[in-house]
C-alpha cells in the first residue's frame, strides 16, 4: 500500500530518509498536523532499511514510544498493521505485546513511556518519541532521553558501526509533539544550535491540509489564548506562575455592572437569578455572587469571614432569597459529606438547602486543570472574546484571580499553592464555571433543595 505525506511531512521525511542530513529530528507541530501518521511512516521506512541488512547484524530494532500503553497500542497498532500494511510483511505480530517480528531478526516494538525503563541496555536503529509533552510521570523526558533512549541509539548504531554493517544511516530519532510550555522539548528543539546532527521543525495549523479553517475560527472563540497558542500555533508559551493567566484588571474590572433585577413583589420569585460560588472553610466561607446574563458572567457581590455555613446561608437568604430571587449555590462537591461545626448528620449542603437555597454540585470535584480552563476561556478566548466582568468592590475576588498561583511555579503539577490563602474565592469560582460553562462532560449533576 502506498503511503502519502503532505508537503511539510515530506520535508522532514526527506531530511531523515532521503537526503539523510539529520539524525535527530524534533518536530513541534499543531493538533491535526498528522503527527501519528508521520511517525508511523518513519518507523516503516526504518524497518525496510533494516530488512535489507544481513541477518547477523545485531540490534535491528525500531521503537515507537508514546505516553501510555493504551495510546501506543490503540493508535499505532491498527494504523501500522492495517492502514500501512505491516501485517503483510511481518512474520508475526501481537497487539497485546505491541510487537511486529520480521525476517532477518528485524523487530518493531510499541512502547509505553510508562515502561521506558525496560529499554535500558538495548539497541535501537530508529526511535520515535511521540507526544513527549505528556511524558510527565516517572523519570521525565530529559532523563528518559539522556539516560535510556539516546544511549540505545548511539552505543549500538554509531556512524562507525553503521558503516561496518553496510547500513544506509547511523541510528536516528524523531521526537514529535505539540508543545506545553518551556519544558525539555523546548531544549531539544534548540539542540541544533550546538550539534549539527539535530534539526528542529515548527509547523502550526496552517501547515496541515486536514484542518478546516472555519473549524479553527470556531475554536478560537471557545478556548483561551494560551491553549490556542500551544495547540494550534505550536508555540512554546507558558502561563508562568499565574493560575488565571487570562485575568486583567483593566479588562475585567468595571463599575458599569447593573445590580440584580429585583422582583416586582417580595412574594413573587421573578427577580433575577442569583448564583453563589462557595468555598467552604470555617471562619472564611469565601462566596462570590454572580449574575449570568446570556453567555456572560458578572460578579456583583462577595461575602467572606462568616464563622460557619449556617450564618452564611442566612445572610444569602436574607439578602437575596427573601427579596424574591432564586438562589443557586455552587459549592465544593465535598460539602455533601463535610460538616462545619454542625450537628451530627448535618452537612454543608443540607444547611444551604434548609435555608431554601438550591445546591448544584457534580458528584465529585472537577479536575483542577479542567476547571481552571473553564475560567480562563471565559475570561478571554483566543479570538479576544471577554465574558467575565467584576465590580471593583469585589476586592477579594479580584485579588484571588490575580494572585492564585501554582505550587513550585509549575503548572504541570496542577496543584494550587495555598500558602498565601488567596485561593478561596477562585476555588469557588472554579466550581461555578465548571458547572455552568463546562469544557468536559461526563460528570453526573446532583441537584438538591429547590426551595421556592
Amino acid at each position: 500500500m502506498a503511503i502519502t505525506l503532505h508537503e511539510s511531512q515530506s520535508e522532514v521525511f526527506s531530511d531523515l530518509f532521503v537526503e539523510r542530513t539529520v539524525r535527530n529530528a524534533v518536530v513541534v507541530a499543531s493538533r491535526g498536523w498528522g503527527k501519528s501518521w508521520f511517525a508511523g511512516t518513519c518507523a516503516v521506512a526504518a524497518i525496510f532499511e533494516l530488512l535489507a541488512l544481513h541477518k547477523n547484524v545485531p540490534n535491528k530494532n525500531v521503537y515507537i514510544i508514546a505516553p501510555t500503553y493504551d495510546q501506543v497500542t490503540d493508535i499505532y497498532y491498527p494504523m501500522l498493521a492495517y492502514q500501512m500494511g505491516l501485517e503483510d510483511y511481518a512474520v508475526k505480530s501481537s497487539r497485546d505485546t505491541g510487537i511486529f517480528w520480521f525476517q532477518n531478526d528485524v523487530v518493531l516494538r510499541l512502547v509505553s513511556y510508562e515502561a521506558v525503563e525496560r529499554l535500558r541496555g538495548k539497541g535501537a536503529y530508529f526511535v520515535v518519541n511521540d507526544e513527549v509533552s505528556s511524558w510527565k510521570k516517572g523519570i521525565g523526558l530529559k532523563e528518559a532521553w539522556e539516560s535510556i533512549i539516546e544511549p540505545c541509539i548511539s552505543t549500538r548504531w554509531s556512524p562507525r558501526r553503521a558503516r561496518a554493517y553496510l547500513a544506509k544511516s547511523p541510528g536516528r530519532s524523531l521526537t514529535i509533539s505539540t508543545p506545553m510550555g518551556y519544558n525539555y522539548l523546548y531544549d531539544m528543539s534548540n539542540m541544533h544550535e550546538i550539534d549539527k546532527i539535530w534539526r528542529s521543525y515548527h509547523f502550526d495549523y496552517h501547515s496541515s491540509p486536514f484542518l478546516d479553517p472555519d473549524e479553527i475560527e470556531r475554536i478560537r472563540h471557545t478556548v483561551d489564548p494560551l491553549k490556542f497558542s500551544r495547540e494550534y500555533l505550536a508555540r512554546f508559551e507558558d502561563s508562568g506562575n499565574a493560575v488565571f493567566y487570562c485575568f486583567d484588571r483593566k479588562t475585567h474590572v468595571t463599575k458599569d455592572i447593573e445590580g440584580f433585577r429585583e422582583a416586582t413583589t417580595y412574594t413573587a420569585m421573578d427577580g433575577e437569578d442569583v448564583h453563589c460560588a462557595i468555598d467552604f472553610n470555617v471562619g472564611i466561607q469565601a462566596t462570590s455572587v454572580w449574575a449570568i446574563r446570556g453567555n456572560q458572567a458578572f460578579c456583583i457581590d462577595e461575602f467572606k469571614g462568616h464563622p460557619d455555613t449556617e450564618t452564611l446561608a442566612q445572610v444569602i437568604k436574607a439578602k437575596y432569597k427573601d427579596k424574591g430571587h432564586k438562589v443557586y449555590c455552587y459549592p465544593d462537591p465535598s460539602g455533601k459529606s463535610r460538616k462545619t461545626s454542625a450537628a451530627v448528620g448535618t452537612t454543608d449542603f443540607s444547611i444551604l438547602q434548609s435555608a431554601g437555597l438550591n445546591v448544584l454540585a457534580k458528584n465529585k470535584a472537577p479536575p483542577i486543570v479542567d476547571s481552571v480552563a473553564c475560567v480562563n476561556r471565559k475570561l478571554k478566548t483566543a479570538a479576544g472574546d471577554v465574558d467575565v466582568y467584576i465590580r471593583p468592590e469585589c476586592t477579594g475576588v479580584i485579588t484571588s484571580l490575580e494572585r492564585t498561583a501554582w505550587v513550585d511555579k509549575n503548572p504541570d503539577l496542577a496543584v494550587i499553592d495555598k500558602s498565601e490563602g488567596v485561593e478561596h474565592f477562585s476555588d469557588g469560582i472554579r466550581y461555578l464555571f465548571d458547572h455552568r460553562f463546562p469544557i468536559k462532560s461526563g460528570y453526573k449533576t446532583t441537584v438538591r433543595g429547590f426551595g421556592f
